[in-house]
């Protein structure tokens, strides 16, 4: 239905035209009435109406001054002008202010009708255009986003092009690739079930980085269903980094499937995109392995040749379903296959250090699998990783990994029980500390769980993520301040962890219904009337 306003200082005449006139016949509601037009004006941006029918000769604001300000403020109104004086004058300014109909007075039921037919046929055109160049533009849209992922496809792969092209392309299609970073995100499925529905993990997974990436540009490129590469546009690898483990770590309170992120360095000439693929790559691999580091970065992996480090990742991917099929032998096999390798190529004790620290972690995060594989360690595994850390010889670094594992490996399994002393754990403390500036990694830490997992396991076990659980615990210790204090609305803001007024008003407001000062004068009311 079509939006009509009536502007006529003469409230009979007004009356007359909503009452006369069929306009659901003619698809159209009378949404407003005004006296004159400084009070049609005023209406305007809350009734946004399709036809303004006005009178011409008003007090205050006339007609024809209305449909001026109405062309140069909200040109798709469609202006209908009533009028029991004929002048050629009048019709210049009209057609000036794209008035589409003149109708003299006294109106009849047939003259307006015959006008609102005008103007609908108008409106529809004008639709009909407006729809047209969104579909074309849209189209147009979707054509360069094509022709851009072809180019960033062909710079990923090393498809051999000439700088001029490349150049080109990107003024054509609107790129700026002379500052950024290539992600490798890759998908896995945390049980059988969800494996089928990798694509779909993956597409969230692109969501919430653009989302965290927000006024950055950023371009995903496919490559199968569980992993993609995407080229972002910022120099900041810190900012990114971060940025990159907000997602993960949203990612990991849905209990449906993981996500790893691998983050090359920083690379200002588009022709080395696929050097920035590969370093990707090698990125991605190590971070698959670490429950801990499931975002890594290039700048930060262990310092060995490219193809001793390729050899190294698929040592490690072997030395991972290993553990995870609790195969003891196996584990031990491939892990002094590993050493005997590294050794063979010369690699300093440090990069050594460093593959081991993987290795220690995606171990300790097994320890945390699931109900049937959870092994909770009876004391803190950082003395190994102490030891790994003060290691000063291969056989010392092999030696305490091999023990590690074996350790692991032959414990028995714990209970259910052992995941709820987990998630109470964390309760407790978020109770006892809200006025902290309680993080994931903090809490996470506290339990010897990876940030990501324990986000999982907290959402699966109580059926809400662990950021809206704080903030459920924050708003209940205000309530209770609110009852039975009498401090200000910001000295509660800080008392419970919430340092902004503001935001702490604009949440309290989300979760209760009503401000604090409201729910105070609210508690107040109810005691007096008790």
């Amino acid at each position: 239905m079509l939006k009509v306003m009536i502007v006529d200082n003469e409230a009979t005449i007004r009356k007359g035209l909503v009452h006369c006139i069929r306009w659901e016949d003619l698809g159209c509601v009378v949404a407003a009435q005004a006296a004159d037009g400084i009070d049609a004006l005023e209406q305007l941006p809350l009734v946004r109406p399709d036809i303004l029918i006005s009178d011409i000769r008003m007090p205050g604001m006339d007609g024809l001054e209305l449909a001026r300000r109405v062309h140069e403020e909200s040109p798709w109104i469609k202006v209908v002008i009533l009028t029991g004086f004929p002048d050629f004058e009048y019709a210049q300014k009209a057609i000036e202010y794209s008035v589409v109909d003149f109708v003299l007075k006294p109106t009849s039921v047939e003259s307006l009708t015959q006008a609102i037919h005008k103007t609908k046929a108008l409106i529809a055109e004008d639709r009909s255009r407006e729809e047209l160049a969104r579909r074309l533009a849209n189209e147009s849209e979707e054509r360069r986003g094509l022709e851009r992922g072809m180019l960033l496809h062909n710079l990923l792969h090393r498809v051999d092009l000439s700088h001029l092209y490349v150049l080109n392309r990107m003024a054509q299609l609107g790129l700026r690739l002379d500052s950024y970073h290539v992600l490798r995100l890759n998908v896995a499925p945390l049980s059988e079930k969800d494996g089928g529905d990798l694509l779909s993990c993956l597409r969230q997974a692109q969501d919430v980085l653009r989302d965290s990436l927000e006024g950055e540009a950023l371009y995903f490129v496919p490559h199968g269903d569980q992993m993609c590469y995407a080229v972002a546009c910022t120099p900041d690898t810190s900012q990114l980094f971060a940025r990159c483990t907000e997602t993960v770590d949203v990612i990991g309170s849905m209990p449906r499937f993981s996500l790893s992120i691998g983050i090359s360095c920083h690379f200002t000439d588009p022709l080395l995109m696929a050097d920035a693929a590969g370093q990707a790559d090698r990125a991605a691999q190590f971070a698959r392995y670490s429950a801990e580091r499931p975002v890594e970065r290039a700048d930060r992996l262990p310092e060995i040749p490219a193809q001793v480090l390729g050899r190294v990742s698929d040592d490690l991917g072997l030395l991972k379903s290993a553990i995870d099929s609790h195969s003891l032998s196996a584990s031990q096999e491939i892990l002094s296959r590993l050493f005997a390798y590294m050794r063979q190529n010369c690699l300093p004790v440090e990069a050594m250090r460093s593959v081991c620290v993987y290795v220690h972690q995606f171990c300790i995060s097994q320890m945390f699998l699931s109900y049937e594989e959870i092994r909770l360690p009876a004391h803190s595994e950082l003395p190994e990783l102490k030891k790994l850390l003060e290691s000063k010889s291969d056989s010392q670094l092999e030696r305490t990994l091999q023990e590690l594992i074996g350790r692991m490996l032959e414990q028995p399994d714990g209970t259910a029980d052992d995941v709820s002393s987990v998630i109470r754990t964390v309760q407790g403390y978020v109770v006892q500390h809200c006025a902290d500036d309680l993080s994931l990694e903090q809490l996470a830490g506290l339990v010897y769980l990876s940030p990501s997992y324990l986000s999982r396991l907290f959402k699966r076990e109580t059926g809400e993520t662990l950021s809206s659980y704080i903030q459920g615990v924050r708003i209940e210790q205000a309530k209770s301040l609110l009852r039975a204090t009498s401090l200000k609305t910001y000295e509660i803001a800080e008392r419970i962890g919430i340092p902004d007024p503001v935001y702490f008003s604009r949440i309290f407001k989300k979760v209760t219904g009503c401000k604090p000062k409201d729910y105070r004068r609210q508690i107040r009311e109810q005691a007096a009337d008790g």
